[in-house]
Parts: C-alpha cells; structure tokens; sequence
C-alpha cells in the first residue's frame, strides 16, 4: 500500500487544529437593579409674575371744568377722604348762590305768603255764605227782592272761586318750593362734584391730567388702587387654566422686598388675553404692612394635589432610535429586557413614566447604557 506523502499529512493536520473547541460566551454584564413603585408625588410648578392691587378705580370729576389743581403724584398713598384734584369752582359757587336765593324766595311764598292768602280767602268766603243764608231767608219771607238775591249769589260763587285759586296756589308754590330746594341740592352737589375724594386708603397708580387743563364729566382724571390687599397675577395656557382650580395653595416670592407671601389661587380668568392669548390667574395677597407695591416681579409656586405615578431616573430611560425605552431584569432568565415606555413631566432628577413600566417591574439603572435586549446580566 502506497504512503501518504508528508504534505498530505500535514494539510490534514492543519484541518484538525482549525475545528478545536467553540468560543466561550460572553460573561454577564454587571448592572444595578432598582425595582419599580408608584408614589404618590406632589407637583409644584412654577410661574414667573407681577404684583397689581386687588382693586382699582378710575377717579374722575362729577362735572365739566378747568382743573385747578392734582394733589398727588403717582406711587404717592393717600387715605380714604382725602381730597385729591379740584375743578376751578367759581362758577359753580354762584349757581349755588343763585339755587339758593331762588330757594328762600320760593319758601316764603310756600311757607307764608300764599298760606296768607288762602286764610284770607277762606274767611271771606265763610263770610259771604253766612250773608247768602241770611238773604235766602229774607227772600224766602220776602223781606228781600229778587235783585238782593242774585247780589249775593253772585258774591258768593266769586269768593268760591278766589278761594279754590288760592287753595290751587299755594299747592303750585309748594311744588315750587321742592322744585327750587331740588335745584339748591343739585347746585351743592355740582359744587361738591368739583372735587375728587379719596374712596379708601390706597395708592395713585396713575395721574392722568394736569392743571389747567379742561376736563369732562366723568372723564379719567387718576387711577387708584387699593393697597390693603395685593394680586399677584400669572398668565396660564389653555391646558393650565383648564386643568387647575381654584383654591390650590400658592407661595409667592417677591423680588422687590425679598420675601416670600403665602395665598391661595383666587381666580382663573375666563378670557384670555387679546395679544398674549393667556388667561389670567391671581393670588391674593394681605398688604397690610404696605411692603408690596404694584409692579414688582414675583415667582408664583403652586401646589397641585398629589396623584399616584411612577418614577424613574432620568438617566435609565435611553433615547433611542425606536424611541424611549428602559431595560428591565429578567429574573427567571437571568438577561435584560428592553421595553419601549412614554414618559412625561421632570421631577427633580427623575421623570414620570405615563406607560410602559408597572409596579414591582426591576428596573436596570445603571450599566443599561450597553445592553442589547437579551444580554445576560447579574444584578450587584
């Protein structure tokens, strides 16, 4: 039988070196586990906002005229009575002169004249019938001519006359009186409405006019605000105004004064602005030491009630190309398992995880940024 030769044997050598034993796989990769559970957490999200008083008002003057003079300035506080702008009231005063001259002379007639009058005419009138019943008699006893009759009959029906006169003016005078008391009222009141009064304690946001000018009716002349009580004022979203309510517990940090106020959200407006397109939510605030002013910035803390979620930390959810996703340990198989989640608001250091993750879930969150789904692990 023929040898094989050396090279033979040295190729089929070669063969059964390169067929030794299979690679070992690969050793689990150490990971931290944290198990999953759900809190309950309490939000506080936070608006940026302005002081503005609880309450203003727009001052104006009763009637038309030149201003004679602004007592204050804007920012300046002023107390409830106090006055604040006059009209030059030279013209009033004499329409009040004039009322009240037209007043007295229109009660002395009410009062004494015309009371005289129909006294006088009343007694006359009594006189004139008891000689009318004198004369029917003598007529009736014919003591007396036809022409005697008629004398006082006539006599008698004149006097009825003059005495529903009298009694007709004096009710006209009386009405006259009022007429004329009404208009010495409403030239005191014109006077009166030459000034501006404080209606409460406060502070002038606004001086609109000055002296010398001419002013209208009830046309803006300051702003008021009333300082006892403070707005601090955010602006909210669609989504915020719908979701909070009122009532919600507020801290309200002020820059100005460096301090911190608590309160309540008292409104949440029902339209929302023209150019910003926010609605208006207000926290009431208590001033009454005066430290907080209108227009200083705020920082607005609500308290939201507490609800059940689930959180993670941030850095075990991975931002991959197939989306948010974490892995989690597979205990009963000793490998990692990917799981595709949705996540929502930040809370510290971790998110809130809307789906994909469930209580008593084991977490992987640390390590997790080298996995595949399917790669042994060994939790530490």
């Amino acid at each position: 039988m023929k040898k094989p030769s050396w090279a033979l044997v040295f190729l089929l050598g070669l063969t059964v070196g390169c067929t030794g034993p299979a690679a070992a796989p690969a050793p689990p990769q150490s990971v931290v586990v944290l198990p999953v559970r759900a809190e309950t957490v309490t939000a506080e999200p936070v608006w940026s906002g302005q002081i503005t008083p609880a309450e203003t008002v727009k001052l104006s003057f009763r009637v038309a005229g030149v201003v004679e003079a602004i007592g204050v300035r804007a920012g300046e506080t002023v107390a409830a009575g106090q006055t604040l702008a006059r009209l030059e009231t030279g013209d009033y005063e004499l329409q009040v002169r004039a009322a009240a001259a037209a007043w007295q002379a229109a009660q002395a007639q009410a009062e004494t004249i015309l009371p005289a009058g129909l006294t006088q005419a009343r007694a006359q009138l009594e006189l004139t019938r008891a000689n009318y019943e004198r004369a029917a008699e003598l007529f009736a006893a014919g003591a007396l001519a036809a022409a005697g009759l008629d004398e006082i009959t006539a006599k008698k029906t004149a006097d009825e006359a003059a005495f529903a006169q009298a009694t007709e003016a004096l009710v006209i005078g009386r009405a006259e009186a009022d007429r004329a008391r009404a208009a010495w009222d409403l030239a005191l009141s014109n006077l009166a409405g030459a000034e501006i009064k404080s209606p409460w304690d406060g502070v002038v946001l606004q001086v609109i006019a000055a002296a010398g000018e001419s002013a209208a009716a009830g046309y803006p002349v300051l702003v008021l605000g009333r300082n006892g009580e403070m707005w601090a004022e955010i602006s909210l979203t669609d989504a915020e105004a719908s979701g909070l309510t009122t009532g919600l517990p507020a801290a309200v940090y002020v820059y100005g004064p460096e301090d911190t106020w608590t309160g309540s959200l008292d409104e949440i407006g029902a339209l929302a602005d023209s150019l910003t397109r926010g609605f208006t939510g207000r926290v009431r605030l208590d001033n009454a030491d005066g430290r907080l002013r209108a227009g200083m910035i705020a920082r607005v803390t609500l308290t939201l009630p507490g609800r059940e979620r689930i959180l993670a930390p941030l850095s075990s959810v991975l931002p991959l190309a197939e989306g948010e996703s974490v892995f989690l340990y597979d205990a009963a198989t000793g490998t990692a398992r990917r799981r595709s989640v949705e996540t929502g608001e930040i809370v510290g250091a971790r998110v809130e995880v809307l789906s994909g993750l469930a209580a008593g879930d084991d977490l992987i969150v640390e390590g997790q940024g080298k996995l595949r789904d399917g790669d042994r692990v060994t939790p530490q």
